[in-house]
């Protein structure tokens, strides 16, 4: 799975893009690796008015709605669950901080394990199935 660094804001946030991220203050989880998603950026981030980090991303979406912070970026997974349990609060801007891929390991000799669970997955992709698993967590399909 392609994971996206996206940026969330509140609903009706001013807000459209990562350039309109200039002197607001955005939140991050620290030690994730969205930080070193923002930091690569480093003409978009040195315009941040301040950048707050929390020890959960919790606490960061909490601190948004509350009118804290003007964004938090967050891994896709993370922050879509979140926001579509409060799908009124939150709205996830097109714009993103880039991408990571998500896997599953295995053991190396666990070969028909790992067959399996790849034929499950493209069969899951195929039918559907993956895309409605997806839109009930996330709020929309980001298997890719």
């Amino acid at each position: 799975m392609a994971n996206r660094q996206i940026i969330i804001v509140k609903a009706g946030s001013d807000i459209k893009d990562k350039a309109g991220l200039a002197g607001k203050i955005v939140g991050v989880q620290e030690s994730s690796s969205a930080v070193d998603a923002m930091k690569k950026e480093e003409e978009v981030f040195k315009t941040f008015k301040e950048f707050k980090q929390f020890g959960d991303n919790i606490t960061a979406l909490m601190d948004l709605e509350a009118g804290r912070l003007d964004a938090v970026v967050v891994d896709e997974v993370v922050g879509r669950f979140h926001v579509a349990k409060k799908a009124d609060t939150y709205t996830v801007l097109e714009d993103n901080f880039g991408t990571e891929d998500y896997g599953v390991g295995f053991r190396k000799d666990d070969t028909e394990l790992l067959g399996k669970v790849n034929q499950a997955l493209k069969d899951m992709k195929a039918d559907g199935a993956a895309a409605e698993i997806s839109k009930k967590w996330f709020g929309e399909n980001i298997v890719k």
